[in-house]
């Protein structure tokens, strides 16, 4: 069986998913930032890359750590960064654990060029002290002949973002392409289903993962 994720190889490289082969549809890159962590008592990752490119790790020590999810706890564990994330992985559910733990709190947001706003506009809504800072961006590739004969022959396809669907659907699917399409996020399965394909929703983070996918296809 042949099943493809299409997130960055920093993301990917944390989770070590078996006969899962690893194809990124973009790069990832660091850019310049301006952000003191000891101006903050709270510090906010959405994305394992937010991590990897967040350059101040050393200052986070004594901070209130929160992150998306496991995946991303996970990658700042092994940092030695211990942190919050909440049962299901998402903005709405980090937003739940947010609104229980308010009391004139320092607040700064890590995210990616583009990267989801939800939990920024939901602190500034409510008054509280927030900032964000945008530590990476993603880029695509230079082309995409060399790997769209690997998609031809998946079974199954996993997206991570709505920016590697996008891609997908604009450089590599073909009427070819048979593959079952997953998403790790039910905004990522709405994005596949509003684009007229069909998407089923996966547990990316469970000990079952790649069973799952094989009953399902």
């Amino acid at each position: 069986m042949n099943i493809i994720d299409t997130r960055s190889n920093v993301a990917f490289s944390n989770h070590k998913k078996g006969i899962i082969k690893n194809i990124p549809l973009f790069d990832l890159k660091g850019i310049k930032y301006s952000a003191s962590p000891q101006e903050y008592t709270d510090i906010i990752f959405q994305s394992i890359p937010s991590v990897e490119f967040f350059k101040e790790q050393d200052n986070l020590i004594n901070k209130n750590i929160y992150c998306m999810g496991p995946s991303t706890k996970n990658f700042l564990s092994q940092k030695g960064l211990e942190s919050i994330c909440p049962d299901v992985p998402g903005s709405k559910e980090l937003i739940k654990l947010l609104s229980q733990n308010k009391n004139h709190r320092k607040y700064l947001v890590v995210k990616g060029e583009d990267g989801l706003n939800e939990v920024f506009n939901y602190l500034n809504k409510n008054g509280e002290d927030v900032q964000e800072v945008v530590c990476y961006k993603r880029l695509k590739l230079d082309g995409y002949d060399d790997i769209k004969k690997d998609f031809s022959y998946a079974d199954a396809i996993i997206f991570s973002s709505t920016y590697a669907v996008e891609i997908f659907f604009n450089e590599i699917y073909s009427n070819n392409i048979k593959a079952m399409l997953f998403g790790i996020s039910s905004r990522i399965v709405n994005h596949i289903t509003n684009l007229g394909y069909e998407a089923k929703l996966v547990d990316y983070f469970s000990e079952d993962f790649v069973e799952s996918i094989k009953a399902t296809i």
